[in-house]
């Protein structure tokens, strides 16, 4: 708070003369008000200091009394009159009368720029109130709080311990919201994307920012307060604003700390990290929840796509697919490969999780190609950066060779390998002792069967969705498909030799041009 006495004090006026009142000089002043309507009596704030040039009144004594007594009701602090523009001076009766009352009178010059004075008792009362709330003391405790629990939930819950302000953070990537009660909440849903940076409603003011790091928005801010603790959003924005800042910045160092972790555990066979008890032990450090046994998840997002956003987005369907906490499991990134490790039992039908995840990821990835690695049951920890070596290497070479499976399970990748090791001669006379007539076909009228009838497998017999995935007419592809039956393979049969005929589909594709090339 601030008293007159105090403004007086500053030299906030030049020059001025205090005609009544001077015993009560000590009175708060919590606003300033221009007054210079005849309707007074609906405009005056308590404890206001009021400025005026008396233009209201002028020679109209009876109308000076109401006003003062008016004033004196709403306990405003005071009155500043600019003489010598309507009236040249406060008549004495007026003088006698506010000097009983206790109520300062001051006079200032024409020349006072009543605007300029306005703005700078404004701004030392916003001061005041800054003082007031201990700004320093809360920024210290606050600053403490977050350094050890670096969270836009922690920042949040501290606006509990100042009076008449609510706030909200919004994350735009995570999507996660915290507010400090339901009423900022609504108001933010109401005006979340407002013109201007303040939105006035009845009574009270809402104040919706964004907060830009390295020319992206990491937050949203918002701040709540009514209409006569204004100075509050001014105050406090700007300490929430660099609070949030510093929140994502050690965020970002505790991820990257983390992520680095994570990366050289994995990659590296010779772990310092052997024994279950180990990689328990320091996990602890990462608030990692590690049980056993893990299960490893590698995606590959290639495309039109926010890294940390498809995190996010994988993170929280993992949990709600698996029904885990977000404290029993773990992500790294290393470019287009997101890599999620998790604790979790096979009470669930994993394949099942695979591919109801995988087709969400598809939606919600609309613009991007996914290819997904997942892992058998991990009983160890130094089998992780083998299992990881797998997944890894057989992703990538999927990408590389544009190989058209999307999902691989580590046995699939197991017999990938297996088939690899084998002769060459005895993989070719496998996949030609089946599909021999589709490949001389093919190399007669380059009509690409194999591809066709493979991608027809694929997506369980569906003409739409394999016209589609192969980019031709669904006519065209029941022609090829008609060729395909007249050599011989009753394709809509074919489930009685399914998996040969679909395996030898599989080595000519992704295997022998595999080993051709290498």
């Amino acid at each position: 708070m601030i008293k007159l006495s105090q403004l007086l004090g500053i030299n906030v006026i030049e020059s001025y003369e205090v005609l009544a009142g001077h015993n009560n000089l000590d009175s708060v002043v919590s606003s300033v008000s221009v007054l210079e309507t005849p309707e007074f009596e609906k405009y005056v704030i308590e404890n206001s200091l009021i400025l005026t040039t008396l233009y209201p009144i002028k020679r109209d004594i009876p109308l000076f009394h109401k006003l003062l007594d008016i004033l004196v009701e709403k306990n405003s602090a005071g009155i500043i009159v600019k003489i010598h523009r309507y009236i040249d001076e406060i008549p004495k009766e007026i003088i006698d009368k506010a000097n009983a009352l206790g109520f300062p009178i001051i006079t200032i010059d024409y020349d006072a720029n009543l605007s300029n004075i306005f703005n700078s008792i404004l701004s030392e009362i916003q001061g005041s109130e800054y003082n007031k709330n201990k700004m320093m003391p809360f920024y210290t405790t606050i600053l403490s709080s977050i350094s050890e629990n670096p969270s836009t939930k922690t920042l949040v819950e501290s606006a509990k311990d100042i009076e008449d302000l609510e706030v909200l953070i919004y994350n735009p990537v995570s999507k996660n919201l915290y507010y400090s009660n339901d009423v900022i909440r609504s108001y933010y849903e109401k005006y979340a994307h407002p013109v201007n940076t303040i939105v006035k409603d009845n009574d009270l003011l809402l104040y919706v920012t964004n907060i830009e790091y390295d020319n992206q928005v990491i937050y949203r801010v918002a701040l709540l307060t009514t209409a006569d603790k204004r100075y509050l959003l001014y105050n406090y924005a700007e300490i929430y604003k660099m609070l949030s800042i510093f929140v994502y910045q050690k965020k970002r160092e505790y991820f990257m700390r983390q992520n680095q972790f994570l990366l050289g555990f994995i990659s590296n066979i010779t772990s310092n990290y052997n024994s279950n008890e180990e990689l328990m032990e320091v996990s602890k450090f990462y608030n990692w929840d590690v049980k056993f046994p893990l299960f490893l998840m590698l995606f590959s997002i290639q495309g039109n796509h926010n890294p940390q956003s498809s995190v996010y987005i994988i993170q929280d369907l993992l949990l709600e697919l698996l029904n885990i906490r977000q404290k029993t499991s773990r992500y790294v990134i290393m470019d287009d490969l997101i890599l999620f490790i998790i604790n979790t039992t096979y009470e669930s039908n994993i394949l099942e999780v695979v591919e109801t995840l995988y087709d969400h990821l598809e939606e919600k990835l609309p613009e991007t190609k996914i290819k997904l690695a997942y892992s058998n049951p991990i009983g160890k920890a130094h089998e992780i950066p083998e299992t990881f070596a797998i997944l890894s290497k057989t992703v990538t070479n999927a990408n590389r060779k544009h190989i058209d499976l999307s999902v691989f399970n580590e046995n699939h990748v197991r017999l990938i390998n297996l088939l690899k090791s084998l002769n060459y001669q005895e993989l070719h006379a496998f996949s030609t002792s089946i599909i021999g007539r589709l490949l001389d076909y093919e190399k007669k009228t380059s009509l690409p069967l194999i591809n066709t009838v493979y991608k027809y497998i694929q997506y369980r017999f569906s003409i739409k969705k394999t016209a589609d995935a192969l980019f031709i007419h669904p006519n065209s592809l029941k022609y090829r498909l008609s060729v395909i039956e007249k050599l011989g393979y009753r394709i809509n049969n074919i489930r009685s030799h399914f998996f040969d005929f679909y395996l030898a589909l599989y080595v000519q594709i992704n295997l022998l041009e595999d080993i051709n090339e290498d």
